[in-house]
Formats: C-alpha cells, sequence, structure tokens
C-alpha cells in the first residue's frame, strides 16, 4: 500500500509540473498538489518483532480535575493530556500504541474500565481524538484497569509496555501490586511505568511495587512541570525511540514545489536573477523578500550595491564577486556570489528555514477560531529563558522561521494550549492547535421567555485550594449576553443584578457550546415614611435599613428619603429611622418577583428642641453640653449646641445640660407627634 501512494503521488506531482504557471492565481490552485505527509505504516501488515507495543491507561476518575501545584494552575489531566500531545511526534515511528482508562464514562462504578484505542501503527490524531472528549468523572478501578490491558497485549511478540497515569490509589478495593505480579508472570516481557501524580507519600511507596515487579519505571511527581517530563520519559521509554517531530502539508500561495530548471541565457547582459527557496532542495519561495547585494569585502553597514524587494530579484552588475542577503521577517540568509563575465548568473538562496501556519480550534476537526491570538517563543538549547519573536491574529499569513525549537502558543478568551515544535530547513507546518475549550453564552432574565437585563454582572470561578472561599474567578462581564470561551471543566456561574443574585454550576466539555439563561428572582419595593396622622411623605432626615428574614444576604442600608429597591424576592425586616437618634419604626413584610410593592411607614416621633431656661440663659451664653437619656438611662442623644433640634421616639427622659462650671437637669415626658421646647434650668 505504501509502495502504490508514493507512485501516485509522483505521478500527480510530476504531470503538476508540467502545468505550472508563474502567477500566484495558478499557484494557488494547485499548491493542494504538494505532497501530504506519507503514514510510516503499512495497512494490514504484520507486525515486526522488534516494533514496540504500548498502551497507556489513564486515570479518568473525577480527582483527575484537580489542579496541578507550581506556576501553571491547569488540571491534573490537563496537563498530562498536554504532555502525551508533546510527546507523540517524537516517538519512534516503528511504536504501536493503544489507550486504555478508567473511571472515565460513569460516577462510583468500579467496573467502569475500558480499551479506548487497540495498539495500532503510530498515529497521533487518532490517540488525541478521544483524549480530547476525555470528562473524569468516576471512581478509581486502576488494578482492573491494568489487568484489562495486560491482558491486550499478552500476545505482542516484541516489546510490550504499560504507562499508567494515574492521582490516587484503587479505591474499589482491588490490589495494584497484585495485578502486576500477575501481569509479570503471565507475560515477563511487559514492563509498567508507573506516573503517580501527587501522592502522598506512604501511598507513592505503595504504588512503587508495580513497575519494580515488572521491571518499570516509576515517577512520582507534585508539579506540573515534573508531570510533563515524566509523561515524556515514561512513552519514550516504552517506544525504545525518539525521532523529530514530521513536517506537514505545504502552504498554498507562499511556498511552492521548486522549478524546473531554466537554461542560461549566455547572451544577455551579466547580472544576477535570484530566487529563495525554504531549504536546500525545499520550495521556493513566493512571499515578498528583502533583496540586498554588496561587492565582497565591503564592511557592514556600506551602502549596498542593489536592493529591492519581491519574490525574485534580477538586475544588472558588472562581473565580480558579491554577498547576496534575502531576509523576510525573522529569517535572513546571506550567499557570496561571483557573477559571469557574459549571461544571468542565476542562484536560489536556501533560507534554512521553515514555514508555519497557524490555527486554533476548541477541539479537534472544529472550525479555526477567527480572533484567536498566537505567540511563538525561542526555545534556546541551554537553560535560559525562552524569548518571544513572534505574535498574532488568525488572519496572519504562514510565519517564515529560522531552524530551531519553538514553543507556540495559542489564546483565545480564556482559553490556552501550547506546543513545542522543531523547525527544520524546508519545513512545511500546518499547525492546528486544540485549545480544548468549550464555549459559555449566558443571559439574565426577569422570567422565562424575558428579554435579557441589561446592567447585570456575571462572574466565573472555579475551585481553587488555595484561595480563601475556595474559588478562583476566570472571568468577568456586565454585558447583556457574554460568550467566555473556558478550558474544559466544571465552573460556577454567577448573575448579579444590583442585590439579586443567582448561581449555577456549569460543566463544559471541550467543543462544547452551553447556554445559560438565570431568572433572577427580583422584587422592586418602594418605600416611604411620613409623621402618624399626616400624609405628606417625609422627605429628608430619614434613613432605612433592610434586612432579609428567609435568607443569608447581607443587611442593605440607604439614606434615601423615599427609595425604590430592586432585592431578591422574599421576607424582609424593614427599619425606617428618623433623624440620627432613637426615632425608629419597624414592619415586616413579604414580596414576590414581578409583584410591585409599596411599604409607608408612620412615625409616632416628636420634634423636640432644647434650651436653657430664660433666668439662666445670660449666665449660659455659649454652647451647651446636652445628654438625653431615656428611662433604662442609656444615652439617646448627645450635642454640643445652644439650641439643638431632634425627633425622639415618644417616652420619658433625663435631660443633662453643661456650661463652663454650670450644670443643669429636667426630666420630661414626651408624646408622639408633638412639637416642643424643652427648658432646662442651669445652676
Amino acid at each position: 500500500m505504501r509502495s502504490v501512494s508514493l507512485m501516485q503521488n509522483a505521478m500527480v506531482y510530476n504531470r503538476s509540473i508540467k502545468s505550472w504557471s508563474n502567477t500566484n492565481q495558478m499557484l494557488r490552485r494547485i499548491a493542494f498538489l504538494w505532497p501530504l505527509v506519507l503514514s510510516f505504516g503499512l495497512v494490514g501488515a504484520a507486525q515486526a518483532a522488534d516494533e514496540p507495543t504500548a498502551i497507556i491507561v489513564f486515570d479518568g476518575s473525577g480527582s483527575m480535575w484537580g489542579r496541578m501545584g507550581g506556576i501553571e494552575r491547569d488540571s491534573k489531566f490537563g496537563v498530562a493530556r498536554e504532555a502525551i500531545r508533546r510527546v507523540l511526534p517524537k516517538l519512534a515511528p516503528q511504536t504501536r500504541l493503544g489507550l486504555a482508562a478508567f473511571g472515565h464514562r460513569r460516577k462510583a462504578d468500579c467496573n467502569d474500565t475500558e480499551i479506548v484505542l487497540t495498539p495500532e501503527a503510530l498515529n497521533i490524531d487518532r490517540v488525541m481524538a478521544p483524549l480530547e472528549k476525555f470528562n473524569p468523572k468516576g471512581k478509581g478501578p486502576l488494578a482492573a484497569a491494568m489487568r484489562e490491558a495486560g491482558g491486550t497485549l499478552a500476545k505482542v511478540a516484541g516489546s510490550a509496555s504499560l504507562v499508567v497515569i494515574h492521582d490516587d490509589l484503587d479505591n474499589c478495593a482491588q490490589d495494584a501490586c497484585a495485578a502486576a505480579d500477575d501481569l509479570a508472570k503471565a507475560n515477563p516481557k511487559l514492563a509498567i511505568h508507573v506516573i503517580s501524580i501527587g501522592l502522598a507519600k506512604a501511598d507513592s511507596q505503595r504504588m512503587a511495587c508495580v513497575p519494580r515487579l515488572t521491571g518499570g519505571r516509576h515517577f512520582d511527581v507534585q508539579d506540573a512541570a515534573a508531570l510533563g517530563a515524566a509523561v515524556e520519559d515514561a512513552l519514550k521509554l516504552a517506544s525504545l525511540d525518539a525521532k523529530p517531530p514530521v513536517s506537514s502539508v505545504a502552504i498554498a500561495a507562499d511556498v511552492a514545489p521548486p522549478a524546473p530548471p531554466v537554461p542560461v541565457e549566455d547572451d544577455s547582459p551579466p547580472g544576477l536573477k535570484l530566487s529563495a527557496t525554504l531549504g536546500p532542495d525545499g520550495p521556493a519561495v513566493l512571499v515578498p523578500l528583502s533583496w540586498k547585494v554588496q561587492r565582497a569585502g565591503d564592511a557592514a553597514g556600506t551602502t549596498p550595491v542593489a536592493a529591492a524587494k519581491g519574490a525574485t530579484f534580477e538586475v544588472a552588475l558588472p562581473p565580480g564577486s558579491y554577498t547576496v542577503e534575502a531576509q523576510h521577517g525573522l529569517v535572513t540568509a546571506k550567499q557570496p556570489i561571483e557573477i559571469k563575465a557574459k549571461g544571468k548568473t542565476r542562484s536560489a538562496i536556501a533560507l534554512q528555514a521553515g514555514a508555519v501556519r497557524l490555527s486554533a480550534h476548541l477541539q479537534t476537526g472544529m472550525p479555526p477560531l477567527e480572533q484567536a491570538v498566537f505567540a511563538i517563543f525561542d526555545v534556546p538549547t541551554v537553560q535560559s529563558q525562552p524569548r518571544a519573536v513572534w505574535t498574532g491574529g488568525a488572519d496572519a499569513p504562514p510565519v517564515f522561521l529560522p531552524t530551531g525549537n519553538y514553543r507556540v502558543n495559542a489564546m483565545f478568551d480564556r482559553a490556552k494550549v501550547e506546543r513545542n515544535i522543531v523547525v527544520t530547513p524546508g519545513a512545511l507546518i500546518d499547525l492546528p492547535l486544540a485549545l480544548g475549550a468549550g464555549r459559555l453564552r449566558v443571559k439574565a432574565v426577569e422570567k422565562d421567555g424575558g428579554p435579557a437585563l441589561d446592567r447585570v454582572t456575571f462572574r466565573v470561578t472555579e475551585d481553587d485550594a488555595d484561595s480563601s472561599d475556595g474559588r478562583r474567578e476566570v472571568a468577568r462581564s456586565a454585558t447583556a449576553e457574554p460568550d467566555f470561551t473556558l478550558p474544559a471543566g466544571t465552573y460556577y456561574l454567577t448573575a448579579r443584578y444590583g442585590q439579586v443574585e443567582m448561581r449555577e454550576r456549569v460543566l463544559i466539555n471541550a467543543g462544547d457550546e452551553v447556554v445559560r439563561t438565570l431568572a433572577l428572582p427580583i422584587a422592586r419595593l418602594a418605600l416611604q415614611s411620613r409623621m402618624a396622622g399626616s400624609a405628606a411623605i417625609l422627605d429628608s432626615n430619614v434613613s432605612y435599613r433592610i434586612e432579609r428574614l428567609d435568607g443569608d444576604q447581607e443587611a442593605i442600608q440607604t439614606a434615601r428619603a423615599a427609595p425604590k429597591l430592586e432585592i431578591p424576592a422574599g421576607r424582609y425586616r424593614v427599619e425606617s429611622q428618623l433623624g440620627a437618634h432613637n426615632a425608629r419604626v419597624t414592619r415586616e413584610i413579604e414580596i414576590k418577583p414581578g409583584v410591585p410593592a409599596t411599604l409607608i411607614l408612620d412615625h409616632t416621633a416628636a420634634n423636640i428642641q432644647l434650651k436653657v431656661g430664660a433666668e439662666a440663659g445670660r449666665a449660659a451664653a455659649g454652647d451647651i453640653l446636652w445628654d438625653v437619656r431615656d428611662a433604662q438611662d442609656r444615652s439617646v442623644w448627645q450635642a454640643v449646641q445652644a439650641e439643638p433640634r431632634a425627633f425622639l421616639a415618644p417616652g420619658k427622659y433625663k435631660i443633662l445640660a453643661e456650661s463652663r462650671a454650670r450644670r443643669g437637669r429636667a426630666e420630661v415626658e414626651i408624646k408622639a407627634g408633638e412639637v416642643r421646647i424643652v427648658e432646662v434650668g442651669v445652676e
């Protein structure tokens, strides 16, 4: 099958060579004919004796949604999945890989084990597709999953391995060590490599028997960086070899297959005719390049003898030695050239670079995200900080990169993914990045079927053991109908409208579009106060305290004379205070959503003014220190004025007055609704 595919591709390639045009339009039409990367496996071929076979046994229990420590805050499941994604291109091409899982389909089911993929020739998309849809949720039948996966490898001719990724001991009353011992006796060639995530020291020691009994290796990891490295090391051990990542498809309109040679025009004037290729034998570059030609030996910074911008460069120059420089973005290549005495000297400058086309997707197979943002970091071979070399959006053309190691980040809203790539001369890398994310569209309404409310604040939080309240905010919006893009996981959605709040737990899987409409129980309450016996509504000196009786909502306080409140439906105690002292009236009320209510509170307070008696007025001229005490001898009003005025509740009071070295007192009984001047003599 492989030889047939090669012959078919060669025939298509040769036919396309004959029909090439020099226009970009034609190149765009035929770019898809550039050969795709060929599979390294032969369909239906028998497994060679030395082909390594491995099965990844992935923990799908609910605890895998827990967060990793260290700088990264991703889930254990997410970090492990991305580590698998990064290492698969590095595995030996002859590796046969399968996937098993446990606890990933049902809750509280100790029989939830599955061979998701039987071992077949290495295919990255085949392995990653089920992991993209993974949603850890159940218990942890680890030992049963090991037995099932180990049994699948019982008849493998070559080396066989299990790579177990888990975050807890078997919680289904099974012994993983006993399972490992049985597997080792049944298949002495089977090695089990175990990656234990965040286990306590004692639990990690209990799991160490599994790799020890089978000749495998145990990785005890506590943070995201260690987990990524452990997954890579374990899979490399299972594959017995490593290889660099392969290139992908050609990139239309920016590169094209190399053109057939053209005879040199010997009778033309001397000069240069330049083009560029990505690698020594790589495709021709069609994007505009910046060209410079300098005489050999000219110092740096010397004005070039010729310069231009274009996909190719043709210039008449006298014979001699020159240096040609071609530059595009991050890529610069220099080459010495000797111009002949007659005819154009033709040369294709090898940029020693690769081209990368980027796209971001919620998950593999979904349409690209038009608003995604990308960043490329240069990853040096020595221990130093990666350096950002390029940023751009989804509409950016393919990026030309010098050969080397790079880290590519894709971001869309709150979702992010990163991949490591190796750029080799002539590489054409089509890099779709699956964010493993979903979309959450929300709105709040006052009643089912009603329009979306504005002035609503939406918050999205997730579990965070390091936060004081156990939650961490990941998104917030005050738009009427926000659209959040979030990594797959469990979140808590809160909609707040004034004092009204509604909460809901939301599960988002990769590729999901989750729509939530929250009906808020908004009740409207208008408050007014007046003096008993009067129809006039008080427009000053009034404040309110509203306390909910059937919930844990904080009390509301306002100094508006006649407030109109939007609060959650329920039972409330409303207190109106007239003035700054003890003139209060309290009522209880139950309000329902969508039914406006008005509560009028009638005050029986008295309006009191204090002054010293006329006979002592001259002697007590100036401010007086007043202290008004109720029948329980509690101070309810103090003032430092000559003649203060206030509202007081009806009742008996003791009034103390002090001026310099003179004092006075009086006892009075104040009646509801009266307006009164109280005189106090001082001696």
